[in-house]
């Protein structure tokens, strides 16, 4: 849903890139910090730092955006940084998952959500290699992460899980929905 904001924060983020190329950094620098950052969230919340968690949720959501500015900005994308930033957000996302059943969600929920969140993404792999581009759906990576976000600091948490869980598995049915509605327009790839 926030991918169409993508150019826009690639754009202000420019500034930031330019430094960060000038001194060295590359995308994959900041996808590694990304993954550590994740991973001290889920530990956060696990040890019931709850609200530390969720500000570094945001704060792994923040350098999630930035490898992709700094790569488009600078002209520094490959394949192997956008595998790797795919697949260590993916570690992030389960590590956040199991912490927030460590701290107390119900595991129901938290297993619907993770599931949903991984679905949401393997959807859109599976269907890049047969359309150009699949990237619809109302709940990607960041929304998943804001509504967590969300849900701890208003201490509605099991609700935001829940939340997630549903818009996570209707957003995989919808690139279902838009991957057959393409290839039966004949737009094969």
């Amino acid at each position: 849903m926030f991918s169409f904001l993508k150019s826009k924060i690639t754009d202000f983020l420019n500034p930031l890139t330019s430094i960060l190329f000038k001194v060295g950094i590359k995308p994959n620098h900041i996808t590694i910090i990304g993954l550590f950052t994740g991973f001290l969230s889920a530990y956060l919340i696990a040890t019931k730092n709850i609200l530390y968690g969720g500000l570094t949720i945001l704060l792994s959501g923040f350098f999630d955006m930035l490898d992709g500015a700094l790569a488009r900005n600078q002209t520094l994308t490959t394949k192997f940084g956008g595998f790797l930033d795919s697949v260590f957000d993916r570690y992030v996302d389960v590590a956040i998952f199991l912490s927030l059943g460590i701290y107390g969600v119900d595991w129901v929920y938290v297993v619907l959500a993770m599931s949903g969140a991984l679905l949401v993404s393997y959807t859109r792999a599976r269907a890049e290699k047969i359309i150009e581009k699949c990237d619809v759906g109302i709940a990607e990576r960041g929304e998943r992460l804001i509504i967590i976000f969300l849900g701890i600091v208003t201490n509605y948490l099991v609700e935001a899980v829940i939340i997630v869980a549903i818009l996570s598995h209707f957003t995989a049915i919808q690139r279902i929905h838009y991957t057959r509605k393409l290839l039966n327009e004949g737009f094969k790839t």
